[in-house]
């Protein structure tokens, strides 16, 4: 035989179903503030990130301005030096011209000859260099990219995957609610289907 509903019933199926809405709250809002802390923590790596970026790019700066600076001093070093070579050569010759005359004009087309074969040897080598620092620092820029890049995909897949267990949350709270309100609405059809 089915017992009535009394008011003492009730008020138990009441203060259990309230119950059961605290613990669902409580862990509503538990969900909520791990979802703010993990959304905090992921700002501070994209800002981490950031900054990380921002200092290899001023080193990498640094270090193309360090390898210009020290090829130009090169570069004018061995251009002073040359031009002291050239200026003491020039000297020595023009007294040797003065003193042996015609033969000595024989030396000099030869001297001026392997002169300008040293420079042409010495610019060559000069460019290989360079070429070779430039490729050099080509290939680390386009690392540094590339590894950017995959760290940009990496929080874009973190904040992707964020997204989803959002939206699951949000339809498991749906069902919660829907579930609740059924279980209300029966109660209720209960309640009124015992009093007829």
């Amino acid at each position: 035989m089915r017992q009535s509903w009394t008011d003492d019933r009730l008020d138990d199926l009441s203060h259990r179903m309230d119950e059961r809405f605290d613990q669902v709250e409580g862990q509503i809002a538990d969900t909520r503030m791990e979802m703010r802390t993990t959304a905090n923590s992921l700002r501070s790596e994209v800002q981490e990130l950031r900054g990380e970026l921002k200092t290899t790019g001023k080193e990498l700066r640094g270090e193309i301005a360090g390898v210009e600076t020290g090829l130009r001093k090169e570069i004018t070093g061995v251009e002073t030096g040359l031009r002291q070579e050239i200026a003491g050569v020039e000297t020595r010759l023009r007294q040797e011209m003065v003193d042996m005359g015609a033969g000595l004009r024989q030396e000099i087309a030869g001297v001026e000859t392997r002169l300008r074969q040293e420079m042409v040897d010495m610019g060559a080598g000069l460019r290989q260099e360079i070429a070779g620092v430039e490729a050099r620092l080509r290939t680390q820029v386009n690392e540094q990219r590339a590894e950017t890049w995959e760290q940009f995909d990496r929080v874009h897949e973190d904040m992707r995957q964020l997204n989803v267990a959002i939206l699951g949350l949000h339809q498991t709270m749906t069902r919660i609610a829907w579930s609740a309100a059924i279980a209300v609405f029966a109660g209720v059809i209960g309640v009124l289907l015992t009093n007829l």
